[in-house]
C-alpha cells in the first residue's frame, strides 16, 4: 500500500471536464484519503488509535484529526462504527485527559486540543471524561473583555485558537448565557476594524497570514449563533486582495487556504451579492490549483492534522463549485460543521 500511495496518481483517473474546465471527482479523494488513514491505524490497539504520520506516534491529534476528516467526508460515525468500535475510539481519546479537563500531547494549545477532543467527540457521540476548567479564565460577564484584551491580535493566527477551543466552545455550553455571548459579540463588533473586515482595529499584524487565520477561528462563533458579522463585504475585499497569482493564500493543503475558502463561503451567505463575479474567479484559480496539486500530495505522507487541512480545503471547494468538485456525498468543512461543535453534548456531566 506504502507503494500504491508514494507513486502520484495520474491525473486523468481523477479529473474529467465540466463545461470545459477540469473537474475532481472527490468521491476518489475519499477513497484514497480512508486507505491512507487506514495505513496509519495501530495494529493491536483500540479502534482510533492512529500514527501521526507513516512510521511515527500515535497522539491526541493523529486520533482526533481522523474522527473530525472523516466527518468533513460526510461520514456518520455515530452509525458507520459499531458501538464497541465507537466505545474503543471515546474512550482513547479521553485516556489523554487530566482531572482538570485538559487534555495532553501534540501541537497547539491547551484550548486548540479542547476544541479538537469537542469536535471528535461530537462526530462519535461520546463526552468528554473531566469538567473543562480553563473555561474558568473567561467564563462570566466581568473577565470577558480582560482575557480577550490579553490576546496577541499582532499573532492572531495562532492566538485565535485559544478564542477557538476556549470562547467558541465555550459559548455552545450548557453552562453559557446568552448575556456571557452578547458581552462577547459586542467587544469583536467593537474591535473589528470596519475599513478591512479584520480584527484588532488598531493592531499592526505581524505578517499578512495573520488576519485571515485569526478571523477564521473567530467567524464561526458568529455564524454558529446566527449573529450577523459587522462587515462582511470588507472581508471579502480583504480575502480576495490576499489571494496569489498561483491561486494560493499559502499553498494547497494549507490551513491558510482552508481559512480563507470558509471566509468567502460564510461572508457570501451575509453578501450574496457583493463581488460575486471575483468570488467565482478566485475560487476558479484555486479549483486549478488543487487539481494539479492534488495528484501529488499523498505521496508527500502527510501527517494527519495536514491532511485535516487538505480535506477540509476540498469540502469547501464542493460548497463553493459543486459542478467542479463533484460527489454523490456532501462534504462539510472543519469550521461550518455545527456537530465538531457540539459542546453541550459532549461536556462532562
Amino acid at each position: 500500500m506504502q507503494q500504491i500511495l508514494a507513486v502520484a496518481l495520474p491525473l486523468c483517473l481523477l479529473a474529467h471536464l465540466v463545461h470545459g474546465e477540469e473537474s475532481l471527482d472527490l468521491s476518489r479523494v475519499r477513497a484514497d484519503v480512508m486507505r491512507y488513514v487506514q495505513s496509519l491505524q495501530v495494529q493491536g490497539k483500540p479502534y482510533g488509535c492512529y500514527r501521526l504520520r507513516p512510521g511515527g506516534e500515535s497522539d491526541i491529534y493523529a486520533t482526533t484529526d481522523v474522527a473530525i476528516l472523516r466527518t468533513v467526508m460526510g461520514e456518520n460515525l455515530k452509525t458507520s462504527l459499531t458501538p464497541d468500535q465507537r466505545r474503543q475510539w471515546i474512550d482513547y481519546i479521553n485516556s489523554f485527559a487530566r482531572e482538570d479537563g485538559v487534555y495532553r500531547g501534540g501541537r497547539h494549545s491547551d484550548q486548540h486540543r479542547n476544541g479538537m477532543v469537542i469536535g471528535a467527540l461530537g462526530a462519535l457521540g461520546g463526552r468528554q471524561k473531566h469538567p473543562v476548567q480553563l473555561y474558568r479564565e473567561f467564563d462570566t460577564v466581568e473577565t470577558v473583555a480582560a482575557w480577550l484584551e490579553r490576546i496577541d491580535w499582532s499573532r492572531q493566527w495562532s492566538a485565535s485558537h485559544l478564542f477557538w477551543g476556549g470562547m467558541h466552545c465555550y459559548s455552545m455550553s450548557a453552562h453559557c448565557t446568552p448575556a456571557w455571548r452578547k458581552a462577547v459579540f459586542d467587544w469583536l463588533d467593537a474591535n473589528v476594524d470596519p475599513a478591512t473586515g479584520w480584527w484588532r482595529k488598531g493592531v499592526k499584524h505581524s505578517d499578512r497570514n495573520q488576519p485571515i487565520g485569526g478571523g477564521a477561528h473567530i467567524w464561526p462563533m458568529y455564524q454558529h449563533h446566527n449573529r450577523p458579522f459587522p462587515c462582511p463585504e470588507k472581508a471579502i475585499d480583504s480575502i480576495l486582495a490576499l489571494q496569489r497569482p498561483d491561486g494560493s493564500w499559502l499553498g494547497f493543503a494549507n490551513y491558510l487556504d482552508l481559512d480563507a475558502l470558509y471566509g468567502l463561503a460564510y461572508m457570501r451567505t451575509l453578501a450574496p451579492n457583493h463581488r460575486a463575479a471575483d468570488i467565482r474567479a478566485a475560487v476558479r484559480k484555486h479549483g486549478d490549483l488543487a487539481i494539479r496539486s492534488y495528484p501529488r500530495y499523498l505521496g508527500t505522507k502527510p501527517d494527519t492534522h495536514r491532511l485535516l487541512a487538505m480535506v477540509g480545503e476540498m469540502g469547501l471547494l464542493q460548497q463553493l463549485n459543486p459542478e467542479r468538485f463533484t460527489d454523490a456525498v456532501t462534504w462539510t468543512d472543519i469550521f461550518s460543521d455545527k456537530r465538531l461543535y457540539d459542546t453541550r453534548a459532549v461536556e462532562a456531566r
